[in-house]
C-alpha cells in the first residue's frame, strides 16, 4: 500500500506552483494549437494545388477525348473513300 505523505508547504506556496504549472501547460497548448492551425492552413494548399491539378488532367482528357473524336472521324472518312475506290 502506498504512504501518504504529508504537504510541508503552506497552501499559498501549493497554489503558486499549480499557477506556474498551468500558465507552462497553457504555453504549450498555444504552440501545438498554433502548430495544428499551420497544418491546416498546409493542407488547404496542397488540396488546392490537388484541385487544380486535376482540372488540369480534366481539360487534357477532354482535348484528347476531342482529338480522338476527330481522328476516329477521319478514318471512317478514309474507310468510305477506300470502298468507293
Amino acid at each position: 500500500m502506498a504512504e501518504i505523505l504529508p504537504l510541508t508547504r503552506d497552501p499559498q506556496d501549493r497554489l503558486q506552483s499549480a499557477l506556474r504549472l498551468l500558465a507552462i501547460a497553457q504555453e504549450e497548448q498555444r504552440g501545438a494549437i498554433n502548430a495544428f492551425r499551420e497544418s491546416l492552413y498546409s493542407l488547404r494548399d496542397s488540396t488546392q494545388r490537388l484541385q487544380a491539378s486535376v482540372h488540369g488532367w480534366q481539360r487534357q482528357l477532354a482535348a484528347t477525348g476531342r482529338e480522338v473524336d476527330t481522328a476516329r472521324e477521319a478514318v471512317r472518312t478514309l474507310g468510305a473513300t477506300a470502298a468507293r475506290m
